[in-house]
């Protein structure tokens, strides 16, 4: 699912089984709380396009973004399915 927008982002996509990804994913699984879940993706973009396109994909793929920056959440707000 993910290797096509992989395709087509000029930012980073980790998704795949590699240490590499799953460390990436690992660091994204949580927030200042204690709350974890693991993302299917995370998407590092580098553009107003690819922001456009993954908010296509999550459309497309009926699936959820969750936008990460500095300072969110101490309760959860921010991980999840």
């Amino acid at each position: 699912m993910f290797e096509k927008l992989q395709t087509q982002l000029l930012g980073d996509i980790y998704f795949k089984n590699t240490t590499l990804d799953a460390s990436i994913k690992r660091v994204y699984a949580t927030d200042a709380s204690e709350y974890q879940e693991q993302p299917q993706a995370v998407v590092l973009p580098q553009n107003i396009e690819d922001i456009k396109l993954l908010i296509d994909f999550a459309t497309q793929h009926s699936t959820t973004l969750i936008p990460r920056a500095a300072g969110t959440s101490l309760a959860g707000q921010v991980v999840g399915n």
